[in-house]
């Protein structure tokens, strides 16, 4: 794995693993805000004073604090030795400046899904310690209570169980089915839940599949209106005439379909929809996060959600027959980092 904000280490005093987060840009991040740790176990074991604890291959020994005070953190996966960590700060890093935050390492600790938890279906039983909703500005997964969600077209939610996820492992996913009387003008779903728009920019990502069907659905940022004739989105989708990827956005009720690309699939894919402009956004489906490699992306220069607020998360599926689905592992949405960078990161132990 490359990781996306380059960690160095070196041996310091007084206090074991300080993590300097610094922000290289001419913009504060905002408050709060999700910063991405890529930590490799062996490189900071390595470096550790050898009377003091190891950290765990799997990371369930640590805890994260900011100013002595626990903070939430998530962990998304561990591959080839390093962690790819959420950690939910709860202010800002200054233009061109640095904050300190503390990573502890106790062999009494494990998750909690409070403070520290994992990705869903790293668990022994799936969700089991997923503390996504104390981290992220918006965030479920296959356990969320299907009330979370407001119908606005003929589509539903459901909780599906058994299902085979993107590990292997055996959880829970909550699908999104197309229904009979659904119209093409108003949002079929979306989350109770808001967002504060502009001055705030967003990244929303998924861990999703979908039926193979030709039936189009996409999601994304959306207006709740209440009014058909004037529902505006912001969408990344899949399936639409039969492809991997495509790019939908609602005008005032209206609809256009951009930047179809690919043949459709059925494995499971990543989608990322990019919200930091206010007159366009991107958009990408791949097998795998951060990278497009395997996928598609794209730009659409429009963006009628710009001087909305509140946002919410929402699903919309494309007029078809009824039955065909999508579902979810988990979907989240963060602060999108200063300028498009996250904050650098270096462990100091």
């Amino acid at each position: 794995m490359v990781r996306s904000n380059p960690v160095s280490i070196s041996v310091g005093y007084p206090m074991p693993l300080q993590i300097i987060l610094k922000n290289t840009q001419n913009v504060d991040s905002p408050s709060p805000f999700q910063q991405m740790l890529q930590l490799e176990v062996s490189e900071i074991n390595s470096v550790l004073p050898k009377s003091t604890p190891r950290v765990a291959s799997d990371f369930h020994n640590v805890r994260f604090k900011y100013n002595y005070s626990y903070i939430p953190a998530w962990l998304e996966s561990i591959s080839n030795g390093i962690a790819t960590i959420w950690v939910k700060l709860p202010v800002s890093i200054p233009a061109n400046s640095s904050i300190t935050i503390d990573m502890e390492v106790d062999p009494s600790l494990n998750f909690d899904g409070v403070y520290w938890g994992e990705a869903p279906e790293l668990s022994p039983i799936y969700g089991q310690y997923d503390n996504g909703v104390n981290v992220f500005d918006l965030y479920f997964n296959g356990n969320t209570p299907t009330s979370d969600f407001i119908t606005g077209g003929g589509d539903t939610v459901t909780q599906q169980t058994g299902v085979t996820l993107p590990n292997g492992a055996i959880g829970n996913v909550l699908r999104f089915v197309h229904g009979s009387s659904e119209t093409a003008t108003t949002m079929d779903m979306f989350t109770a839940k808001s967002l504060q728009n502009f001055p705030n920019y967003y990244i929303n990502e998924t861990s999703f599949q979908s039926d193979g069907s030709g039936v189009g659905a996409a999601w994304g940022f959306v207006q709740n209106s209440g009014n058909a004739n004037s529902e505006n989105a912001i969408l990344v989708g899949i399936q639409y005439a039969n492809d991997y990827f495509y790019q939908e956005v609602l005008l005032n009720g209206g609809g256009g379909v951009y930047n179809s690309q690919g043949s459709v699939v059925i494995t499971w894919r990543y989608s990322s929809l990019i919200y930091n402009s206010s007159s366009s956004y991107s958009a990408y489906i791949a097998p795998q996060l951060y990278s497009t490699d395997g996928g598609y992306s794209g730009t659409v220069s429009a963006n009628p959600i710009a001087s909305i607020s509140p946002l919410y998360w929402g699903w919309y599926g494309a007029q078809g027959p009824a039955g065909y689905w999508v579902q979810f592992n988990w979907v989240r949405v963060r602060a999108y980092p200063p300028n498009g960078v996250m904050p650098s990161v270096e462990v100091i132990a």
